[in-house]
């Protein structure tokens, strides 16, 4: 069934295709029709149970379907309706319209036969919505036109749908199945014809209220094969009149019929006082007009053996017309014979007569309009002009393959429509202008030209199959027996012999597996599994390297990188997908086919940017009438669409129109670039970014290369004067690599806050290329927050460089967000002031800065020593400052503003707080002033007693659960802390507050950093969280606060496991490894590729060099011993004393290791050795060397004696050299 209006199914246009197979034509001799409504020339054929509309070579309006083999079509050429029939019953389609330019065809009536054991096999239109049905008993009339007001219209339900049905007007038997059946264009005469039929029967309307008749014969020697009127002329005006009238006498009707014996014959109307209906005008030998034919070589010439020749008839109107319309195209000075001979033809008023062999070879004839007016004395000329001959036409067939064509023109254009009946069937269109088709001498292969062929061809001629070979799912292996569902081979793009399985389990585990080719069965080795938690997936798509599954209910897209098993792309759709389909093009470089309903997305994978994977284009099947059934890629990168019967072939080409803004800039389109091809588009897409790209520049400040963002700022500023749009500006700004990464001090760096000014106004002058405009805010962005960082460098360490930066960057991009300057509204109705969330990264490197005072400064400074729990919990000011006093003097702080936070100042507020720290006397001082509060009296009395003893304590737990009971948690939480039981004030926290940053200060002031509190609460909440999310940097942070070095250090380099995303992996957890790391860990290496991975992913190649070319291993044998500094537990004059320097003391006391460039290879394990046994070698040569030097020194020594060296030792440094280092 065919839908309603094209426009209400979705608001994509259907897609420009660059091949349409709308499926193969059914083999009728009336499977195909041309006709014009609007004034654009539409094609109709049937294919099955199809009706596809088109109204160019590549463009499909509509296809329709229907229940039954449909067997003819013919199209009224006046309204624009189109009749269709099945064995059975016919079907009339009414055009409607939208517009000028929108038009579609839906059911109006439904034609029921009386005679249910006739077969219908032609279709002809009338004049006034008749319809001549001829089928194999019966020959039926029946009216399309309005139904009568005085009768309701018999109507029938079919597919939830009501149409009008109607019967014939009357029925004539026939003796024979018809063959053909043909109204004349006045409707006045039928001329029928018959299977193997030597007669075509003249049917003449005496009375068009009824069926009444009279007949004639036009005899033929052998079996007639076509039949066709020729078309009244367009200047003419249609009367409706009898056979017997006079309108003969001013137009006579014209009939072509062909024969076995290869001869056309031209029979017309006779006047008045002629006997005849039907009277032979003259006759072409198609088969002479063609004499060096291979056909006539090969079969001979005799009447019996005569070869096939297939004919096209252009009336005079249009061949006139279009020579026209070719003379009237200008020549620029050039003399054109083809035109001189055209112009001689059109005089002539000739209908043309078109033969073909079939073999390559054409010849055009002409008659002198038989319609055309002349003056008496003028005589008529007969015979055929020869017009043109010409071989080696593009235009063949099979010997002895049956075709019918149809031919017109358009314009100076001629057209040409042949429908081959074959093995698979097709409908060829051919095009050509006029002045080379019918030029005396122009050569075969340019007067036509295929412009498109319509057939059945298998969608594997055009797209990529799949290999789907028979996979035993129960062969391959999965953790905990789950079940296999879906499973694709694909081949190792590292090994193309070496065969893979990627396949996926009940609970969505995408699991990779080798083919291992046994003697007896084929075995699979897992590999790699990889977890997405999408349980039973509803459709699994694979490549060498990557995966795509689709939700159960088919809703959400999730895509899985199998190279280090990211969970790339998660997507929540908005309508019901049914098709995935993955394509690389070349290494790297992936896309994924999203197929809906009438609408398929290409996904491309970009950058490890803000989105991985974008919707790059459109291909859409939308208002045709047809849903997808299959989606496969072409080896070019195309798309091959199944739909129905048809076939539809995509180019791999991408609009960039279809693109958003931000990616059309990012890929960098050049002037007047319309279509970009897929492989070029993904190589523009994974290119290394350029160093001037904010994401570029802020990674490497957060790498701890300050000093090389401000050159790479400055030299910007510089070549940015005199760049304009269009020019060459190097990705590397004309620095040496080598030379970037080595850049440490800040001594060659000249560049300050007017100099950023002035970049800023360049950058609003001038485009960047490779950026787009949201990329131009963030650089400014950038920029100014690089220079803020720079003021700071002489206070402030790495890690607190770090997280300053990442703050100043928030504070920069919300700054520029006018919606959001005036900060945010809780819903208690407490106003907030903006404070950038810094996450966990900033936080753990915070925690291990040395420079904690000074950055403490400039954070309380910021909030004009107002801090607030709001701005302290999204800050991380409570988790990343170790020194328990200035800890107590933030939390003091806080609490002061709880408690000035409404008015009049409320202690409640303040209580948690106080009595966090210890300070219950401050706390009591406090109710003791607030004479406001209602609460004041019996709260300062209950402050008042011991809590020491047990029963103040039991009081105070009685409290705490009554307020519980009214959700009032965080005084309740006071209360148990009052109660001296931090244990459940904490669960209080973390529970019913679900504010576990909350819990864990209160835990670390009340109880201490090494508290089992403390412990519990990291043990059993923010691990299994975080192992859960994946977060290193939480799970780092846990362990040195759980004083477990050893695991905070080698948390940032294991393997994860669980769900995967590329931002568990940044790279930055690789400089605070190195930081943290005692011993060489066995995941190093692999850290250390898969950061500089993800680097290259990025498009950061600047950076993943810095990192494979300067890390340093450390190995057993260098091991540096660990520094065991005095513990100080605070701060001296802003300098963190807890903690030693690492880097320094491994710069001090270790070699230099071995370079990671000096190979790629895995480290190799230590070879066991006897232990024993060494150290009895060493000590042997230790005493045999000094044995020696004493021996030397004795023999050399001089007369006076000098003084000593003093050995060589680490020597703590002290804390006031620090001070001077940073400054203060």
């Amino acid at each position: 069934m065919p839908s309603t209006s094209p426009g209400s199914l979705s608001l994509d246009a259907p897609t420009a295709f660059l091949h349409i197979l709308p499926g193969a034509p059914t083999e009728s001799l009336q499977a195909t029709v041309t006709f014009i409504y609007r004034f654009k020339r539409y094609v109709a054929y049937i294919s099955g149970k199809q009706l596809n509309i088109l109204n160019a070579p590549n463009t499909l309006v509509q296809a329709i379907t229907f229940e039954h083999d449909l067997v003819a079509i013919a199209a009224d050429a006046k309204t624009g309706k189109l009749s269709v029939a099945s064995q059975k019953e016919a079907w009339i389609l009414e055009p409607l319209t939208e517009g000028w330019t929108k038009v579609w065809w839906e059911k109006s009536l439904l034609l029921r036969q009386e005679d249910e054991g006739n077969e219908a096999r032609w279709l002809s239109w009338g004049t006034e919505g008749e319809l001549l049905l001829a089928g194999s008993r019966v020959l039926t009339l029946f009216s399309t036109g309005a139904a009568s007001r005085t009768t309701s219209p018999r109507t029938s339900a079919l597919d939830e749908e009501t149409y009008e049905e109607r019967i014939g007007l009357w029925s004539k038997p026939v003796a024979s199945p018809i063959r053909q059946a043909e109204f004349s264009p006045t409707s006045s005469l039928i001329a029928t014809c018959s299977d193997y039929d030597r007669l075509v029967k003249i049917w003449r309307r005496l009375s068009f209220e009824d069926g009444l008749f009279d007949h004639t014969y036009l005899p033929h020697p052998g079996a007639v094969t076509h039949l066709q009127w020729r078309p009244m002329n367009d200047t003419s005006k249609e009367r409706r009149t009898s056979g017997i009238s006079r309108r003969h006498e001013e137009e006579p009707e014209v009939l072509y019929t062909i024969a076995n014996d290869g001869l056309l014959r031209v029979w017309r109307t006779g006047g008045t006082h002629h006997l005849d209906i039907l009277i032979l005008h003259t006759s072409i030998d198609l088969v002479a007009a063609i004499p060096d034919s291979p056909s006539v070589a090969a079969k001979g010439t005799s009447n019996a053996t005569r070869p096939a020749r297939y004919a096209v008839m252009i009336p005079c109107t249009q061949f006139t017309a279009a020579v026209n319309a070719a003379l009237g195209i200008p020549l620029d000075g050039k003399i054109s014979h083809s035109k001189e001979f055209l112009k001689e033809m059109a005089s002539k008023d000739l209908d043309v007569i078109i033969a073909f062999d079939g073999q390559g070879r054409m010849s055009a004839w002409g008659l002198q309009s038989i319609g055309h007016k002349r003056r008496p004395e003028t005589p008529t000329q007969v015979e055929p002009y020869h017009i043109a001959h010409a071989e080696g036409l593009l235009v063949k067939l099979p010997n002895s393959t049956p075709a019918i064509s149809t031919c017109w023109c358009q314009d100076d254009r001629f057209h040409l429509l042949s429908h081959a009946f074959g093995k698979r069937g097709e409908v060829s269109w051919w095009q050509g202008t006029v002045e080379t088709f019918f030029s005396p001498s122009a050569p075969g292969a340019d007067r036509l030209s295929r412009a498109s062929n319509w057939t059945g061809a298998a969608l594997s001629e055009w797209a990529i199959t799949q290999q789907h070979s028979s996979i035993d799912l129960r062969a391959i292996s999965t953790k905990d027996d789950d079940e296999v569902l879906h499973a694709i081979p694909v081949t190792l793009p590292s090994d193309p012999s070496q065969n893979c399985i990627v396949s996926v389990t009940r609970s969505g585990v995408v699991a990779c597996s080798l083919v291992l080719d046994g003697k007896a069965q084929i075995s699979f080795e897992p590999v790699a599994s990889y977890e997405t938690e999408i349980s039973e997936p509803g459709v699994f798509a694979a490549g060498a390297e990557f995966a795509a599954l689709l939700s159960q209910d088919l809703r959400s897209l999730t895509i899985v990188d199998l190279t280090d098993g990211y969970l790339e792309h998660q997507q929540q759709l908005n309508n019901t997908a049914t098709h995935l389909n993955c394509f690389t093009s070349s290494p790297r470089h992936n896309f994924v086919a999203v197929g809906y309903d009438t609408v398929v997305d290409i996904l491309a994978q970009g950058s490890y940017q803000d989105r991985v994977w974008q919707t790059v284009k459109r291909v859409s099947i939308a208002g045709l009438g047809l849903q997808l059934e299959r989606v496969s890629w072409t080896a070019e990168g195309g798309l091959a669409l199944t739909a129905g019967n048809g076939k539809f072939i995509v180019g791999p080409e991408i609009d960039p129109k279809q693109l958003d803004a931000a990616l059309r800039q990012r890929v960098g389109l050049a002037e007047g670039e319309t279509k970009i091809r897929l492989r070029d588009f993904a190589q523009r897409l994974k290119r290394p970014l350029p160093v001037w790209h904010p994401s570029v520049l802020a990674d490497i400040v957060r790498h701890g290369h300050c000093a090389t963002a401000l050159t790479l700022i400055a030299k910007l500023s510089r070549q940015l004067k005199f760049y304009s749009s269009g020019d060459d500006l190097s990705p590397v700004l004309d620095e040496n690599v080598e030379d970037l990464i080595r850049q440490k001090g800040f001594a060659s760096v000249s560049i300050g806050k007017d100099m950023a000014d002035e970049l800023k106004e360049l950058l609003d002058e001038k485009e960047l290329p490779l950026l787009s405009s949201e990329d131009h805010k963030r650089l400014t962005h950038v920029v100014d927050a690089a220079v803020y960082v720079k003021d700071h460098v002489n206070g402030l360490d790495t890690n607190a460089l770090r997280y300053l930066f990442e703050w100043k960057l928030q504070l920069l991009q919300h700054r520029a967000d006018t919606g959001a300057a005036n900060g945010t509204t809780q819903p208690n109705g407490v106003h907030h002031e903006f404070v950038p969330e810094m996450q966990w990264r900033e936080i753990t490197l915070a925690y291990h800065s040395t420079t904690q005072q000074p950055l403490l400064d400039i954070l309380i400074l910021h909030h004009d020593n107002k801090m607030n729990w709001h701005a302290a919990r999204l800050l991380g000011v409570t988790s990343w400052v170790r020194d328990r006093q200035a800890l107590a003097s933030v939390f003091e702080q806080l609490g002061q503003t709880s408690y000035r936070s409404s008015q009049p100042p409320d202690p409640v507020n303040a209580s948690i707080y106080y009595l966090a720290l210890h300070k219950k006397a401050t706390l009591l001082a406090l109710w003791r002033i607030a004479t406001w509060h209602r609460e004041q009296r019996t709260t300062a009395n209950f402050l008042k007693r011991d809590f020491n003893q047990a029963e103040a304590k039991t009081a105070a737990k009685k409290n705490a659960y009554a307020l519980l009971g009214k959700r009032r948690f965080h005084y309740s939480a006071a209360f148990f802390l009052l109660a001296d039981d931090p244990a459940s004030a904490i669960n209080v926290l973390a529970g019913q507050c679900e504010d576990v940053s909350f819990a864990i200060a209160v835990a670390r002031l009340y109880c201490g950093d090494g508290s089992s509190t403390l412990y519990r609460l990291l043990e059993d909440r923010v691990v299994p969280q975080a192992k859960k999310d994946g977060n290193r940097w939480l799970l780092s942070w846990c362990h040195s606060v759980l004083n477990q070095p050893m695991k905070a250090a080698e948390i940032l380099v294991e393997p994860l496991r669980g769900i995967r995303k590329w931002t568990q992996d940044e790279p930055t957890t690789l400089l605070l490894y190195k930081q943290l790391r005692q011993a060489p860990s066995d995941n190093e290496y692999d850290a250390v590729l898969r950061a500089a991975r993800v680097l290259r992913k990025k498009g950061e190649w600047l950076l993943a060099l810095d990192i494979v070319q300067r890390w340093e291993f450390k190995s057993a044998q260098n091991q540096a011993r660990p520094v065991h500094a005095p513990r100080t537990n605070g701060l001296v004059d802003g300098i963190h004393q807890e903690l030693p320097d690492r880097t320094l003391a491994s710069q001090v006391l270790s070699p230099e290791p071995p370079s990671f460039l000096g190979g790629f290879a895995e480290p190799k394990a230590a070879q066991p050795v006897d232990e024993k046994a060494a150290r009895e070698a060493k000590a042997a040569e230790l005493l045999a060397k000094l044995k020696a030097k004493k021996e030397d020194s004795i023999a050399s020594a001089p007369p006076t004696e000098k003084k000593r060296a003093e050995p060589t030792q680490f020597k703590e440094p002290d804390a006031n050299s620090l001070l001077d280092t940073f400054g203060f």
